[in-house]
C-alpha cells in the first residue's frame, strides 16, 4: 500500500511539473550561435527551417533561437481555442524565463504579426523588431470596413475544407499556395511539405484569428525600432498595383507605430528571404547596425 501511495504521489508531482512547462507545448525551439539573442518566428504552417540561410548568416555573431509553432510543419498541436494568444504568452514567458535581453525579434507572416503582439506587450528585453511581410490587420486589406472579431463559422468552414482533402489534393493545394507566395520555384516543394504536415485545426484557427485581430491601435505602445519589409512584385495584369501603392497600404496600417519604418521590396512575393535575398540581408544588416 505504501508503494502505491508513493507511486501516486510521484505521478502527481510529475503532472504538476509538466503543467508548469507549457512553453514546450506551444512551440519547438532550437538554439545555435553565441552573442546577442535573435528570435525567429516563422510564417503560418512553416518550419523554423524557413530561417536556415538567415540563421547561417547571423549566427556568427548572435545567439539564434529558432521557433516552430505547435501544429505547424509536423509539430504536435496544442489544445486551445486561442492559438495566437497562447503562442504570444508562451514566447514572452520564454524570453523572461531565459532572461534574454536586447533581443532582436524577427517574424515572417503570422510570425511577424506575433512579433507585433509581443512588442506591444513586452516593455523590456527587446531591442529591435524585424517584420517580414506582415500587417497589424490583414482583413482590412481585403475589406476596408472589416470588423475585428473571431469568426468561428469561417474557422469551421476552413477546417472542413482541409479535412475534405485527401493527401494528394492537400499537397496539390499547398503547392498552389506556395507558388502564389514565393517566386522561387525551387522552394515550392519544401513550403508545400510543411503545409501538408500541419495540423488542420491549427491552420484554420490561426488564420481566422489573425484575420479577425486588429492590432493597428495597439502597436502605438511599441517603443523599440521596428523594420517592416513589405512584399511587392509588379503584375502586368494589375497596373494600378505599384510600389507606391504597396507602400501607402502598409504605411497606413502602421501609422500608429511611431518607431516603425516600412521598406518595400523591388520585386518579391511573400517569402522575401527567398525571392530577394540580397535586398533582404542588406535591409537587416543596415537595421541591426543602426543606432
Amino acid at each position: 500500500m505504501k508503494t502505491l501511495t508513493n507511486l501516486f504521489a510521484l505521478l502527481l508531482i510529475s503532472a504538476s511539473l509538466f503543467a508548469k512547462d507549457p512553453a514546450t507545448k506551444a512551440f519547438e525551439v532550437t538554439i545555435t550561435g553565441k552573442g546577442q539573442p535573435m528570435l525567429f518566428i516563422p510564417g503560418a504552417t512553416c518550419s523554423g527551417e524557413e530561417w536556415k540561410e538567415t540563421v547561417a548568416r547571423y549566427g556568427k555573431d548572435h545567439e539564434c533561437h529558432v521557433f516552430t509553432l505547435a501544429g505547424y510543419a509536423g509539430v504536435a498541436p496544442i489544445d486551445t481555442q486561442a492559438y495566437l494568444d497562447t503562442y504570444k504568452t508562451e514566447i514572452i514567458s520564454y524570453i523572461n524565463d531565459k532572461k534574454l535581453n536586447k533581443v532582436i525579434l524577427v517574424g515572417h507572416s503570422i510570425g511577424g504579426f506575433l512579433s507585433l503582439c509581443i512588442a506591444a506587450e513586452l516593455k523590456d528585453h527587446l531591442q529591435k523588431v524585424i517584420v517580414v511581410d506582415a500587417l497589424p490587420f490583414y482583413a482590412a486589406v481585403f475589406n476596408p470596413n472589416a470588423k475585428a472579431g473571431f469568426d468561428e463559422a469561417k474557422a469551421k468552414s476552413r477546417l472542413a475544407n482541409f479535412d475534405r482533402m485527401d493527401e494528394g489534393k492537400l499537397k496539390a493545394s499547398q503547392i498552389m499556395i506556395a507558388s502564389s507566395l514565393c517566386a522561387d520555384s525551387t522552394r515550392w516543394e519544401m513550403i508545400a511539405a510543411w503545409g501538408a504536415k500541419s495540423d488542420h485545426k491549427t491552420m484554420a484557427w490561426t488564420m481566422t484569428e489573425m484575420l479577425g485581430n486588429d492590432m493597428r491601435q495597439h502597436i502605438a505602445s511599441i517603443r523599440v525600432p521596428v523594420l517592416v519589409m513589405a512584399a511587392f512584385k509588379p503584375r502586368p495584369d494589375y497596373p494600378a498595383f505599384t510600389k507606391e501603392y504597396a507602400l501607402s497600404l502598409y504605411a497606413a496600417q502602421y501609422e500608429q507605430c511611431k518607431s516603425c519604418t516600412v521598406h518595400v521590396t523591388p520585386a518579391a512575393k511573400h517569402f522575401i528571404m527567398y525571392d530577394a535575398p540580397e535586398w533582404y540581408y542588406q535591409e537587416i544588416d543596415t537595421f541591426i547596425k543602426g543606432v
